[in-house]
């Protein structure tokens, strides 16, 4: 009778249960996804049956997650086994969830339906990390929905008005610094970090209630807009009043007018652009918009703008290099390569550098480029003193050393010569000429740009002088001799 109990028994248990002799083993059940991101998982089902089993999974479906099983059917052979993939991506949400998929597994043979499994998938969520998004405040889940996010704001609020007030304070302790940047910097920071601050709170708080993906995601999306605007604003604050203040500071220091007058300007139209050009593609980027087509589109934009104004470009290069290099400041005499002129700087532009000639009493505008490859004497490099020579030649009867002593008597009694030690006028007897007896007169003026009317003055003095003595000055004449 037991016998027979047993036997029965057996037989429904085979009837029930007939993959008794097969499972699903799972390589995990549970895991860990960040949002936007991908993750894969694993289980295999087995068969211990002498016969070929045919399997189908019924994947479950998720608003926002994507999920796909490889493969979704199959066959599964006597005493074999078959691996099946699991491969979920996350939606983009900025709270922290946890989300259970359960897989069906529906086994058939021959005859049909056999037997149904279960895999059992747990998933914890974690909240999307962005540059502008940094921690959540753990309150526990006790507190219910509003009490978190009340805890949360007043939290935040309180961190805000700590630090805001502690700007005072900490501009006090700066106040001991040779430095001003550091309190200007203290100045920048104040409003924008502190409204940051409430920014994201705010943000934070609004993610501990139970809202949508949807709505969390333009919750975020708003505030790294907020955000983008206020951290261009305290970047554009701290180049203008710290970086292109400073920079004038230096150039007054150091005397450098042509950077205070050019250079500087220049950075600083260029340097906001820049600044407001960054944000606004950064604005762009997080409303949505795929700015590398956009930057790809600027850059092929940029090439043509750039071969159209090839020349204007090498201008305003040239413009730059000349002014980095310093080989002369406005207000300079300088002597160009190729002109007999001198010109005094008055402007140099982004295209052109502004120069006055002297001699003619015109206005020439010449190229950068053109300039900046060309040789440059700089008159009042390395200060402006300068040394001129005045030629003279007297007929071979005359005395050496008076004219010597003449020479030297109107150099010393010329105003605006120099007559220091270091700059003591000097006369040399130069050569035999055909002629006449040739003397040098050096003499260092105090102003380079006197150097021609006390040239003039000399020369006037010296022909007087000679005139007195009796001295002269023969012109050029050819004795023949005729046999």
């Amino acid at each position: 009778m037991k016998a027979n109990l047993l036997l029965v028994l057996l037989i429904l248990t085979l009837i029930l249960s007939p993959l008794a002799l097969g499972e699903v083993i799972p390589e995990r059940d549970s895991g860990e996804i960040r949002s936007g991101e991908r993750a894969s998982f694993h289980f295999t089902i087995f068969n211990k049956r002498n016969e070929t089993l045919f399997f189908v999974i019924i994947c479950p479906s998720a608003a926002g997650w994507e999920l796909n099983v490889t493969p979704e059917s199959g066959v599964v052979l006597p005493q074999g086994e078959k691996k099946v993939d699991i491969f979920i991506t996350a939606p983009e949400i900025y709270s922290g969830i946890e989300k259970n998929f359960v897989f069906k597994i529906m086994m058939y043979n021959s005859t049909g339906l056999i037997a149904e499994y279960e895999y059992s998938l747990s998933i914890i969520l974690l909240p999307k990390g962005t540059f502008f998004f940094f921690f959540t405040l753990p309150f526990p889940a006790s507190w219910g929905y509003w009490n978190a996010f009340i805890g949360v704001i007043l939290t935040w609020a309180i961190i805000s008005i700590i630090l805001y007030l502690l700007f005072p304070f900490i501009k006090k302790l700066t106040a001991w610094t040779k430095t001003k940047i550091d309190d200007i910097l203290i100045d920048i920071l104040k409003k924008p970090v502190a409204l940051w601050i409430i920014l994201y709170g705010l943000l934070n708080a609004s993610l501990t209630l139970p809202i949508s993906a949807n709505v969390s995601h333009i919750l975020v999306k708003i505030y790294n807009i907020l955000v983008i605007i206020i951290v261009t604003w305290i970047i554009y604050r701290i180049f203008r009043e710290v970086i292109i203040v400073y920079a004038f500071h230096f150039s007054r220091r150091k005397k450098k007018r042509t950077l205070e007058n050019v250079l500087i300007p220049v950075i600083e139209k260029v340097g906001i652009v820049t600044i407001v050009l960054i944000g606004g593609l950064m604005l762009l980027q997080e409303a949505g918009v795929n700015i590398a087509v956009l930057v790809a589109s600027m850059g092929v934009a940029g090439i043509i703008i750039g071969l159209a104004a090839q020349e204007t470009l090498g201008n305003f290069f040239a413009g730059v290099h000349i002014l980095l290099d310093g080989a002369f400041e406005i207000g300079d005499l300088i002597l160009i390569e190729g002109e007999n002129s001198v010109f005094k700087v008055r402007d140099v532009g982004i295209r052109s550098t502004k120069l006055y000639d002297i001699f003619s009493h015109t206005m020439v505008y010449i190229p950068n480029s053109m300039l900046a490859n060309h040789k440059i004497v700089n008159l009042n490099r390395p200060d402006t003193k300068i040394k001129i020579r005045v030629d003279v030649g007297v007929s071979y009867g005359s005395d050496v050393e008076k004219v010597k002593k003449i020479l030297k008597e109107i150099a010393l009694s010329t105003p605006g010569i120099l007559k220091d030690e270091k700059h003591e006028p000097v006369v040399v007897f130069k050569e035999f000429g055909d002629s006449s007896l040739n003397f040098t007169l050096y003499v260092w003026v105090e102003n380079v740009e006197k150097q021609w009317e006390l040239g003039s003055i000399i020369r006037e003095k010296i022909i007087r002088r000679f005139r007195e003595e009796g001295i002269e000055i023969p012109f050029p004449q050819i004795d023949v001799h005729m046999k």
